[in-house]
């Protein structure tokens, strides 16, 4: 009676072989086309030999398969355990697409258990991925829960959903921003919780350690955060949550325990101011400041220090300046602040048309002089992050003169301010130049561009003493 096992063939010579095609749907894997050996010249030596060779070839193919799934996924060390959950069911689901059975499943489960050391209970050490790849083939998804989401899945989907953060036009500092401030609430708590594990002792705990911080500026220590700085950050988890909520359909089951965490009020318990603005430069911080950077900055650094101190314009409003936005001819010099391609502003009110008069002025002509036959007026800095890079090299210099902490480059909007006040100008005429919120509607809608930046050139005259 001859073999019926499957696979098993005779050869020409009355030998016995196994010859099996690699299945299509691990071809690319396997790189021979099919397996082939002799088992022996009798049938009761190929008896002998097939369980055994028959048993690696199973094998062979399932560790090919579960290869194949493992390609689509990403590594076990980067996964959160919902993420490996999710992965460990598409690793399922590619298998049996690719038509393979329940036992094919079972071989591969127990292929990828195997490489790991065992005990009496199963499998040791096994990261969450291949824990729950091992765990699916066996059983059927429906008999293991999915994980319950936590604040880290809660971040990674936001910056994807929410934010886009791998399209080329996403800010990358806002995403910076809330990956740092998630990932200090989960060092604070010690763990990352299930987003219905949050309580409110947790969301205190996260905001106390975030006061306690201390600030570290250029060459110079700080003092603790403040309030307000903190309020944003609480702000970006409760932000985070809440799209959480809706997403991983969580519903009302689960509360934000960071919504409307008081923040000013426990900070002045601590000794905290509750405003911490930052201060005007004095007079001789100002003039030792500008000396030191017009002599040893360089010329674009140097016209953007000057732009700032003559205009009170933010540092990345003047980075972003097109050519285009200079305006040094005819009786009404100007800069026109406005939201491009390169920047945006901080708020609608900040869309503007600010005065050039005496030293802003001429740093205004020498810069355009320097940037002919360029997009941007500085076009080093006229960049995205741009205005962080010249912020921080500005920084540096008045360092070297100051190292109280509220003496930063924002400082010269303080002193334009002051500058303006002293000379007795209009809330309007203020709010106009510096790009504050505007008052009433009539404030807001009504009078020409041509008039408003009449009056505040005659507003900045004499806030510079150049009334003619």
């Amino acid at each position: 009676m001859g073999l019926v096992l499957k696979h098993i063939e005779r050869t020409k010579s009355g030998s016995w072989q196994y010859r099996r095609r690699v299945p299509k749907d691990v071809a690319e894997v396997i790189a021979k086309r099919e397996f082939k050996r002799k088992l022996g010249d009798s049938q009761r030596a190929a008896l002998a030999a097939y369980p055994r060779y028959h048993a690696e070839v199973e094998r062979e193919i399932a560790e090919a398969k579960l290869g194949r799934a493992r390609t689509k996924g990403v590594a076990n060390a980067k996964l959160s355990e919902r993420e490996a959950y999710a992965e460990a069911l598409r690793r399922r689901a590619d298998l049996v697409a690719a038509g393979a059975s329940q036992d094919d499943l079972d071989i591969v489960a127990d292929t990828l258990a195997d490489k790991y050391p065992q005990d009496e209970d199963g499998p040791l050490g096994v990261p969450p991925l291949d824990r729950y790849t091992i765990n699916l083939l066996r059983d059927a998804p429906g008999k293991i829960k999915a994980p319950e989401p936590t604040l880290g899945d809660a971040l990674k989907l936001y910056l994807k959903e929410h934010l886009n953060e791998s399209h080329p036009d996403t800010d990358s500092r806002v995403v910076g921003l809330a990956r740092r401030v998630i990932e200090t609430a989960i060092n604070a708590m010690g763990r990352d919780p299930a987003l219905s594990s949050i309580a409110r002792e947790d969301a205190r705990a996260v905001r106390d350690e975030m006061l306690d911080r201390v600030k570290v500026r250029g060459r110079g220590v700080g003092g603790k955060v403040s309030a307000a700085t903190v309020s944003r950050e609480l702000t970006i988890i409760t932000a985070v949550i809440n799209f959480a909520k809706v997403e991983f359909g969580l519903g009302d089951n689960v509360q934000n325990p960071f919504s409307r965490l008081p923040v000013e009020r426990v900070a002045k318990g601590q000794g905290r101011k509750a405003s911490e603005k930052r201060d005007p430069l004095p007079v001789d911080v100002l003039k030792e400041t500008r000396d030191r950077i017009l002599a040893n900055a360089s010329p674009a650094l140097a016209h953007i220090w000057r732009l700032i101190e003559g205009t009170g314009c933010r540092i990345a409003e003047i980075t972003g300046l097109r050519v285009e936005d200079v305006k040094v001819t005819g009786d009404l010099p100007h800069i026109r602040i406005e939201p491009h391609d390169l920047r945006s502003l901080k708020t609608e009110s900040s869309r503007r048309q600010v005065p050039l008069v005496g030293d802003a002025l001429a740093a205004a002509q020498e810069a355009l002089e320097a940037a002919e036959g360029e997009l941007m007026l500085f076009p080093t800095y006229g960049r995205n992050r741009g205005s962080d890079a010249a912020s921080a090299s500005l920084m540096k210099h008045l360092r070297r003169v100051s190292v109280d902490e509220k003496h930063v480059i924002h400082s010269l909007r303080h002193n334009m301010k002051d500058r303006l006040t002293l000379s007795e100008a209009a809330s309007l005429d203020q709010n106009l130049i510096l790009g504050h919120a505007l008052g009433g509607v009539g404030d807001r809608v009504y009078g020409g561009e041509v008039a408003k930046l009449r009056a505040t050139t005659r507003v900045m005259k004499r806030a510079f003493g150049l009334e003619a």
